[in-house]
């Protein structure tokens, strides 16, 4: 499971959670993308196993200035 937190200069904090799948990760990275921009942070809590699934599917979100931050 993990759970993050979407921050962006211009809008309220987005809470995310689902099971590390193909789908929720797909929800994640739509919602990602829809918040992209100077100053958008990412902020994703999951075990340290998952990581290499979330890191796929996040791969290119640093291209459109969002900042990934694991924990």
């Amino acid at each position: 499971m993990f759970q993050a937190i979407i921050r962006t200069d211009a809008q309220e904090p987005l809470r995310v959670s689902g099971q590390v799948v193909p789908y929720d990760l797909e929800v994640l990275r739509e919602y990602v993308l829809a918040r992209a921009g100077r100053g958008t942070r990412v902020e994703v809590r999951l075990p340290v196993a998952l990581r290499p699934a979330l890191l796929r599917a996040l791969r290119d979100i640093s291209r459109r200035g969002v900042e990934l931050v694991l924990a």
